[in-house]
């Protein structure tokens, strides 16, 4: 599904769903009413879990239990509800709505016991009772003990609030004893309670009683995460911060100085290991979680990272050193691999907005993909397999944003779960339990709104930036697709993070030069080289290959391996056709047998590639691109078929099937009567053979012939032989130790007794693919319309009739494009097809051939005169060169007229054949003819096919000729001939000297701006419209002025800086006034002076700046209203005198208003004023405001 189609569905389902919501709200608006409140209410809870209802498993238990209850009440009380038997039975209704509200009171307290109870993924053999010893029996009674007082404390039916309330010392006591437990037990016992108890549920039934003075949960935490910290290990710790996670750390204002202290107090691989194992749980807690959502100090925070960077870079420090505990650590690659999801781990099927890979079906998991995974967090050092107590380093970055708690994360938790199991037929699955990144709500909205991949870059490279900060002593390896915005933000990576981003490696799913942020010049000089890849084998071996490499041989040769077993998974109902299995196994292959290469020059032994399955069996007669043909071979892991191609004449074939067809309608073929007739056939061949077998004279020319001779004494017997669907139709006959083969196919004979010889055919063999050929089609001949009066022999037809006679092809008159530049039409010499020409820029004649002449013209009507001519001789249309192999195609530009002088080479002269990309993408060159440069030469425009193309098929290519009834104005403007194509009568050279072709605006010494700077008129040129402006910004370097030639759309008319019409301004003159409005044509600003009640007409070189009021001008004030009286321009300064009692204010422009504006702004009307005024004022008062000039701008004002 594409993003219009997308778009359309679900604007179809909001428009559904307002259109729902509006018949609702005719039928019942009251219990309507309530619903959408509620649903409004509930959207900004799941919206917003940074809010405090959230802070607290109890708040949120409490916000559910209320809204049930508010629900219930409207359901059952509402006027219109169809469930108000509340109003009828308010006993009943009011028992409806407590049932309701305890109901979703116990449905939210049972699934979050469940969460609480889950234990992690991470439990090991370390924790196992065989390992405890003398001390097994104390365990077991420690933890019989602390289930037990569990179960007394947590009452299923009712709430602990009521239960704390109504068994007090009860439960205090039992609390007190699972803490006791805790206190008294060893090293190795407490480890082994905290890995086998619901630790999570345990802290969250104990509370902390302030009415009781019992800080029971308190003091519980404080003994795991303080006071017998250094007992626990690793895995003890990652399971304190779990349990503390799914607690949420807000409930506990010390929760987040709990998990600071222990991982401050955890160092060097330690330190590691406990941040891997926490991102390796199976959910959505994971260490990025922690540090950036869960804990809101960011001193906290600062504290955190700080240690993890101080750890990391000891750690980087002993590897380079060489130290002892350096050697420990080379037993791993210590890198984390980073990967995206969909069109990376999983195929999205082109399926909108996941993805836009479609050559596989979706969900298809890519061959090779988790095996390239394991590889890459293996290395090349260590253990050859991946060992099976090792937690991996995989994580995802993935653009499906984040929703309320784990709702979309639990699904990609779940697909990855899917992924661990070991297939039937020993394929290895996930390697490690990985992490999740995901995306945010905003960045995917943005994407799906407007198609911009930005958004999900910049996200992905900040869950990367937050990533890096956790783990700065590790190396990290990216890789994505190119079909969104993961190469962008992999450049972003590699920007910031030079030493800690390791590689990129790429999928192609798109062609790379369509790849979001491709700039391979930019990465060349930043020596940024990503790797883009087809199938995850070509990446393993570039991973090999590399300096220093990334894997092993012996893994890359497992990669390859486990992708041919991968792809042997994928079921026929995944693949849309055998062709495309068949394009991804050539794929597959293809990468393989690079590998083969590298592995079998190290010693490795190579990979079998993927076998494809014979679909067409030996001897079957099958259809290809090359003819029709009998299968006599089949190469499974090349996928290639060795048919024998029938090149006889179309008509021996067709009567050959008919034969067949007839014969096996009188007698049907059973596989007995098969078998003796082939054995029958044999022996009749064998035996007209006989003489040529015996005679040991035979030479090579004579077995060449054989087929002929064979052919001979059949057609003197008059037998037929048939051509069967066995691959018993091909004989071996020895000679001279050599074995020919003579098929069926090598003779012709026709069975109508006639003495005609046919001549001898040798049988074709052609390799070809499985992809290209197909099921059998019987021949047919080519039939012919008879009732088609076409003449035998087209050069004995006569002459057409008039009334089909064709227009000539050229007439008088006509502007083309010949391969020597722009002509004229003089003259068509239809017989001869030759035309006259006079070229354009330059005085000739030339006399050509009609195929090297390409009529060019200009409108709509003599579009559809082309057209006309284009249909009546197709003949030299498609013998002609057209654009943009064609020299002097004319184009209209936005620059003026132009014509081809540089165009592509002929694809026959270029080395490969460029696709339609490409194509467009190429440089050609253009030559203005409308216009000349000073030195008389016209000016060259380069640019690509694909603008050029576009300038060509627009109706107008002028800016200021948008629209239709431009369109229509350009048509009826142009000459009579290049709408009819009759020659218009010319003016003469008096009457064109008299009408200039081009108007000046801009009088000389017009101050302007340009894209150049500021400059000034000097020059304009009638001819051709452009204007000499000299550039005053800047000099060149021997200190003069730059010239520039520009057109009227390229320069306007300049406004003194920062200065707007209607607003106060400074004088270099030290007068203040008003600037009324600008003269474009002369670019004269208008200042009126208030205080002195003159106007002045200035250039903008003589405007200071812009200024907050005039003097004499009225001003609002916080001391009343009042007059400017003076402006100190070098402190800034107003002097306002206020009216009423006389006092003098000093004070800078923000401590006032101008009376003006704010009159302005109460006539505005509430921004509609404008609206108002055009359709309520009279014409009068409209006419009271001033003409305005083209920069709308009024010139009468005062």
């Amino acid at each position: 599904m594409d993003r219009v189609l997308a778009m359309l569905v679900l604007l179809g389902v909001l428009v559904n769903l307002v259109l729902l919501l509006l018949a609702l709200f005719a039928m019942a608006p009251i219990i309507c009413s309530c619903l959408l409140s509620l649903l409004y209410t509930l959207y900004l809870f799941i919206a917003y879990e940074e809010s405090g209802v959230h802070h607290a498993q109890e708040y949120e238990n409490r916000f559910w239990t209320i809204f049930a209850l508010l629900f219930s009440t409207a359901l059952f009380f509402a006027q219109d509800s169809p469930l108000n038997f509340g109003r009828y039975s308010p006993s009943l209704g009011f028992f409806g709505v407590l049932m309701s509200s305890y109901a979703m009171h116990l449905w939210d307290r049972y699934t979050h016991r469940l969460t609480l109870s889950r234990q992690t993924k991470l439990r090991r053999s370390s924790f196992a009772l065989g390992s405890m010893g003398e001390i097994k029996v104390t365990v077991e009674e420690y933890l019989d003990q602390i289930n037990g007082s569990l179960r007394e404390i947590d009452q299923l039916l009712i709430p602990s609030t009521i239960n704390n309330w109504i068994n007090q010392r009860f439960v205090l006591r039992k609390e007190k004893e699972i803490i006791s437990v805790f206190w008294k037990c060893d090293a190795v016992a407490l480890n082994f309670l905290i890995g086998h108890t619901k630790l999570g549920l345990l802290i969250y039934k104990i509370k902390d009683h302030r009415n009781f003075a019992g800080q029971h949960r308190s003091e519980l935490i404080e003994l795991l995460a303080v006071d017998r910290l250094p007992a626990l290990t690793v895995m003890s710790r990652v399971i304190v911060m779990h349990a503390l996670q799914i607690l949420k750390l807000r409930a506990n204002p010390r929760a987040e100085h709990w998990v600071r202290n222990i991982l401050l107090n955890t160092h060097g691989d330690d330190l590691s290991e406990i941040k891997t194992l926490t991102d390796s749980k199976g959910d959505y807690f994971c260490m990025n979680k922690l540090i950036y959502d869960d804990i809101r100090s960011e001193t906290i925070r600062q504290d955190i990272l700080n240690h993890f960077l101080r750890e990391g870079a000891l750690q980087l420090s002993h590897m380079q050193m060489g130290t002892k505990r350096a050697q420990r650590r080379q037993h791993m690659a210590w890198r984390k691999i980073l990967s995206d999801v969909d069109d990376t781990l999983f195929c999205s099927g082109g399926h909108y907005p996941a993805g836009i890979d479609k050559r596989f079906a979706k969900k298809v998991v890519y061959p090779g993909v988790l095996a390239f995974y394991r590889e890459l967090d293996l290395g090349t050092s260590g253990p050859e397999e991946w060992p099976e107590n090792r937690v991996g380093n995989l994580v995802f970055l993935s653009a499906r944003p984040h929703v309320y708690k784990d709702v979309s994360e639990k699904q990609n938790f779940a697909k990855f779960e899917k992924l661990r199991v070991t297939g039937e037929d020993g394929r290895k699955g996930m390697h490690t339990v990985p992490s999740l990144l995901p995306g945010d709500i905003a960045s995917g909205s943005q994407y799906m709104l407007t198609s911009d991949l930005e958004p999900l870059a910049r996200k992905k490279f900040d869950n990367f930036k937050r990533y890096v900060s956790i783990y700065p002593e590790y190396q990290h390896i990216f890789v994505c697709d190119n079909g969104q915005g993961d190469v962008k933000a992999s450049e972003m990576m590699f920007d910031n993070f030079p030493y800690e981003f390791g590689s990129v490696y790429i999928h192609k799913v798109q062609p790379v030069q369509n790849t979001h942020g491709y700039a391979p010049e930019r990465w060349r000089k930043k020596e940024f080289a990503p790797c883009f890849f087809t199938t995850y084998p070509e990446a393993a071996l570039h991973a090999a290959t590399r300096n220093p490499p990334l894997i092993r041989a012996s893994g890359l040769r497992r990669v390859c391996h486990e992708a041919v077993k991968d792809f042997n998974s994928i079921t026929e109902k995944q693949w849309q056709s055998n062709t495309q299995k068949s394009e991804r196994r050539a794929e597959l292959n293809q990468a393989i047998w690079k590998a083969n290469h590298f592995l079998e020059e190290n010693g490795v032994d190579a990979v079998e590639m993927a076998q494809a399955e014979q679909l067409f069996q030996d001897g079957e007669r099958v259809s290809t691109p090359y003819g029709r043909g009998i299968i006599r071979g089949f190469d499974p892991e090349t996928d290639l078929y060795d048919v024998e191609l029938d090149w006889r004449p179309l008509d021996v074939q067709v009567d050959d099937h008919l034969k067949r067809v007839k014969e096996e309608a009188i007698r049907p073929r059973q596989a007995n009567d098969r078998k003796q007739t082939s054995q029958l056939e044999t022996v009749v061949e064998t035996d007209e053979a006989d003489d040529d077998e015996n005679d040991a004279g035979l030479t090579s020319e004579k077995m060449e012939t054989l087929a002929l001779d064979a052919e001979i004494k059949n057609e003197n017997s008059k037998s037929t032989l048939s051509i069967t669907e066995t691959a018993d139709t091909s004989e071996a006959k020895s000679i001279d130790g050599a074995t020919t083969e003579v098929s069926s196919l090598s003779s012709i004979s026709t069975d109508d007794g006639s003495s005609k010889r046919n001549r001898p055919f040798c049988p074709a063999r052609a390799k070809i693919t499985g992809r290209q050929i197909s099921k059998f089609t019987p021949p047919r001949l080519p039939e012919v319309d008879k009732q088609k009066s076409t003449a035998y022999f087209s050069f004995f037809a006569g002459s057409p009739s008039k009334k089909g006679q064709l227009p000539p092809l050229f007439l008088e008159g006509d502007k083309c494009s010949t391969p020597y530049g722009v002509a004229t039409v003089l003259e068509y010499r239809a017989t001869d097809k030759i035309v006259v020409v006079e070229f354009s820029k330059w005085k000739a004649r030339g006399y050509l051939n009609e195929t090297d002449v390409k009529v060019t013209k200009e409108g709509i009507l003599s579009s559809l005169s082309l057209f006309r001519r284009q249909g009546s001789t197709s003949e030299s249309t498609s013998k002609q060169l057209e654009f943009p192999y064609a020299t002097g195609t004319l184009i209209n530009t936005p620059y003026g007229e132009a014509e081809v002088y540089k165009p592509l080479p002929l694809p026959k002269q270029i080395s490969r054949q460029l696709d339609e990309t490409e194509l467009l993408n190429q440089i050609i060159g253009l030559r203005l003819v409308s216009w000349r440069l000073a030195d008389e030469s016209n000016p060259s425009l380069h640019c690509t096919v694909k603008t050029a193309q576009e300038w060509k098929d627009s109706k107008s290519s002028k800016s200021s000729s948008d629209g239709l009834l431009s369109t229509f104005g350009t048509l009826l403007t142009m000459p009579f001939t290049s709408r009819f194509g009759t020659p218009a009568k010319r003016a003469t050279t008096t009457e064109a000297a008299e009408i200039p072709k081009f108007r000046q605006y801009y009088n000389d010494a017009t101050k302007v701006s340009t894209a150049y700077g500021n400059g000034e008129i000097s020059e304009f040129r009638e001819e051709d419209g452009f204007y000499k402006v000299s550039i005053t910004s800047w000099t060149l370097a021997n200190g003069t002025c730059a010239t520039a030639w520009l057109r009227e759309v390229d320069i306007r008319c300049r406004i003194a800086d920062g200065c707007q019409e209607g607003y106060p301004v400074l004088t270099c003159m030290g007068l203040t006034g008003i600037l009324e409005s600008v003269q474009p044509s002369t670019g004269v600003h208008l200042v009126a002076v208030p205080s002195a009640g003159m106007a002045m007409y200035l250039q903008a070189d003589a405007i200071a700046k812009r200024i907050k009021g005039a003097v004499g001008e009225d001003a609002f004030t916080s001391y009343g209203e009042g007059t400017i009286e003076k402006y100190d321009a070098a402190r800034d300064m107003y002097v306002i005198r206020l009216k009423g009692w006389g006092a003098l204010l000093y004070c800078k422009a923000e401590k006032f208003d101008r009376v003006r504006d704010s009159s302005r702004d109460r006539d505005a009307l509430s921004s509609v004023g404008w609206l108002f005024g055009y359709f309520f004022s009279s014409r009068s008062d409209i006419g009271d405001v001033g003409t305005r000039t083209r920069s709308n701008s009024v010139t009468s004002a005062t």
